[in-house]
């Protein structure tokens, strides 16, 4: 493992590094510039290949010692923390089912109203859908409906003719033709969400609300209405679950629409969940000094470096270091992501690209916003990444290894994605409270466990 912060990494050593990186073959000197100089491209790409901010499972009715589906009279609670413009998507079984879902619309259920966070009755946000895996059956009366199959003679239940994720209509038509009355939803569920304004903190409450001796009326009598533990997903856009129209994809939905199964799904999500942070337009630095924009343990220099970590503005710090830098030294901006796009953030699937020209003994250093913070960047450790080797040669290969996470050190640190100071949900640039900390340090694993390569990868290449 390659410890940049310490300053003592070889160039023959990186060398090597780099060239097994690219399959292991031998470097071969191509001709330079005329000057004597080499042209390396830089290429940033986000990376980033998360589908939701966060996920979960409730299993357990409030007051409960062990997983299990909710009678009436119980429920389940789960809470998290959001932002503005993150949206909450869930799905339970209806036990008496062959696959329907208590769930959100597919886009979720918005948690802010007028810039507020909401704290109230949400029932009607929610649907029964079929989820299109199995034919349909009377509610608790077919043979391969939750609460009979485990006794079915034949096995699983046939194939849905219909295999799209659909609402389930109040009078909804069978698989032997029959129509079947369906309970109103807010007979059988009742979903609220409770929040802290301070805290941003949202606590949601999926009770069973229905009478098992009249609820759910069949063809031989009321049966009891029984709803199954769960997972949620937070996604700022998409669909994490489900999409109507479309069929299941196959990721867990269906084990908990047909037998209230949790653990495929909730596996899936967690798979796709994190931050997938803008990056911003950044600043490099081709130099020899170590340390031409910050070094670790001291304090923001005021060049502007603070308005990239805050607000992904390399405007100020690009003007401060091309008249502040040592002759010889050169810098430049990175912008506009690959493409016709024009200046903007880097989002997950775009890249930045840029060339520098470098004589042996340059070193390359690079900055940009970590978009979903109050202050933090990726950067180059001080030193930056070396461009030759001890004998004059020039390296290439993935040099994402080389990039760290910083705090800046100008703002107290938020929740990524959540704090209300956050770059994408602050009022105004610059409102956040002052960091107690001045000094720009790297960010520990124990307060971002996300790391680097998930993020971003960076290519250095001729």
């Amino acid at each position: 493992m390659i410890n940049l912060n310490a300053g003592r990494v070889s160039a023959l050593f990186l060398s090597a590094l780099l060239g097994a990186g690219c399959g292991g073959e031998e470097a071969v000197e191509e001709p330079q510039n005329a000057d004597g100089s080499t042209t390396f491209k830089v290429r940033l790409e986000n990376v980033a290949r998360f589908n939701q901010l966060k996920s979960g499972v409730y299993n357990t009715r409030v007051g409960g010692t062990a997983p299990g589906p909710l009678a009436p009279g119980e429920a389940y609670e789960f809470s998290f923390t959001a932002g503005r413009g993150q949206k909450l998507s869930f799905a339970s079984m209806l036990g008496q089912s062959n696959d329907w879902i208590f769930a959100t619309p597919p886009g979720g259920i918005e948690l802010y109203e007028n810039g507020y966070p909401i704290s109230k009755d949400v029932t009607s946000s929610i649907s029964l859908w079929d989820v299109g895996t199995e034919a349909d059956e009377e509610p608790g009366v077919g043979a391969h409906t939750g609460p009979n199959q485990a006794s079915s003679i034949d096995g699983p239940g046939a194939p849905d003719s219909d295999p799209s994720v659909r609402r389930v209509m109040p009078l909804t038509r069978l698989a032997n033709g029959t129509s079947f009355n369906v309970p109103p939803v807010a007979s059988m569920i009742k979903v609220s969400v409770h929040s802290d304004v301070l805290s941003r903190r949202f606590t949601v409450r999926i009770e069973n609300v229905a009478n098992d001796s009249s609820t759910l009326q069949t063809s031989r009598g009321a049966r009891p209405v029984r709803i199954s533990p769960g997972v949620w997903a937070l996604a700022t856009s998409g669909e994490p679950l489900f999409t109507e129209g479309k069929a299941d994809r196959g990721l867990g939905l269906e084990a908990i629409a047909e037998s209230g199964a949790v653990t495929q799904l909730a596996s899936e999500l967690t798979s796709g969940t994190g931050a997938a942070t803008p990056l911003s337009p950044g600043v490099f630095v081709v130099h020899r000094a170590a340390g031409p924009m910050y070094r670790l343990g001291e304090a923001d220099r005021g060049m502007g470096l603070e308005r990239i970590a805050e607000e992904g503005n390399p405007a100020t710090l690009a003007q401060a270091l091309s008249e502040f830098l040592p002759v010889g030294t050169k810098s430049g901006t990175f912008t506009a992501p690959d493409g016709d796009y024009g200046t903007m953030p880097l989002t997950p699937g775009l890249a930045y690209s840029f060339e520098v020209k470098a004589f042996p003994g340059d070193r390359l250093s690079l900055v940009t916003m970590y978009g979903m913070s109050n202050d933090w960047f990726f950067g180059t450790a001080p030193e930056g990444i070396a461009l030759f080797d001890a004998a004059g040669m020039p390296l290439t290969g993935d040099a994402t290894a080389m990039i760290h996470l910083y705090d800046l050190g100008s703002e107290l640190s938020e929740e990524p994605g959540v704090g209300a100071n956050i770059a994408p949900q602050q009022p105004a640039p610059n409102t956040g409270a002052a960091d107690t900390d001045n000094k720009v340090r790297e960010v520990s694993s124990s307060v971002y466990g996300t790391p680097v390569p998930r993020h971003l990868k960076l290519t250095i290449s001729r």
